[in-house]
């Protein structure tokens, strides 16, 4: 059973009780969602550093996501870039060495050693440790040679668009009146005036000349509402 149902049915729960809590979960876990997209567009998480591709970060992706990448930058303490005599370039890639040293049991230190390649031409980056590939996020052994080489900005190919907080989910526009039961009648009306809108703002994504044409006519109806006249608008 999926793990958002936990909260309202169990294993010994009957069919007709999970169809009476299923409105409620998936409301519960819509507004969820809503609240935590609400935050990732209003609020800042502080920068933990003075790296500007932590600031790159910050800017695009949602604080779910962007809590772990501070993770990943504060455990670059325990990371350091392994002195190297040989040359360490085959084919314009740059083969460098990283050792973590990692705490277990509050007094155990543990060593590995990681390679991470970076390729100038084209701006690719790769772990051996693979937590790119997996979970979609930098690791700090990465981290630590963007650091090292002074590199600015990573390439938009390492900012995954399912992280990012400005990407457009078609998804997220359909409307779940039961997540919502004590909604106001002003805030269905809202809505209902908002899903034409956002009709709208679909067929028009693909086209300057569409958008324009929006925006055009919003701004006229903005003036004509400034200046409602009753009787004018009927």
């Amino acid at each position: 059973m999926h793990t958002y149902f936990d909260e309202f049915v169990h294993s010994r729960s009957t069919l007709k009780q999970f169809m009476e809590q299923y409105d409620m979960t998936v409301g519960n876990k819509i507004q969820k969602e809503f609240i935590a997209d609400f935050q990732s567009k209003n609020k800042v998480v502080n920068c933990v550093s003075t790296f500007c591709w932590e600031k790159q970060f910050q800017q695009v992706y949602t604080h779910s996501i962007f809590m772990p990448v501070q993770e990943q930058i504060n455990r670059m303490m325990y990371c350091q870039v392994i002195p190297s005599e040989e040359v360490s370039n085959e084919n314009g890639v740059d083969v460098i060495k990283v050792l973590e040293r990692s705490l277990l049991n509050n007094y155990f230190w543990k060593e590995y050693t990681y390679t991470v390649c970076w390729r100038e031409i084209g701006e690719h980056i790769s772990c051996n440790c693979r937590k790119f590939e997996f979970s979609g996020i930098l690791c700090s052994h990465i981290m630590v040679v963007l650091a090292q080489k002074n590199i600015q900005t990573v390439n938009e190919r390492y900012v995954l668009c399912r992280w990012r907080k400005d990407v457009n989910r078609r998804h997220s526009i359909i409307f779940f009146a039961g997540g919502y039961p004590h909604m106001t009648e002003e805030y269905k009306k809202f809505q209902e005036v908002e899903k034409y809108f956002q009709q709208c703002i679909q067929l028009a994504m693909c086209s300057s000349e569409k958008l324009e044409f929006i925006k055009e006519k919003c701004n006229e109806m903005k003036v004509a509402l400034v200046n409602w006249v009753p009787y004018l608008c009927l």
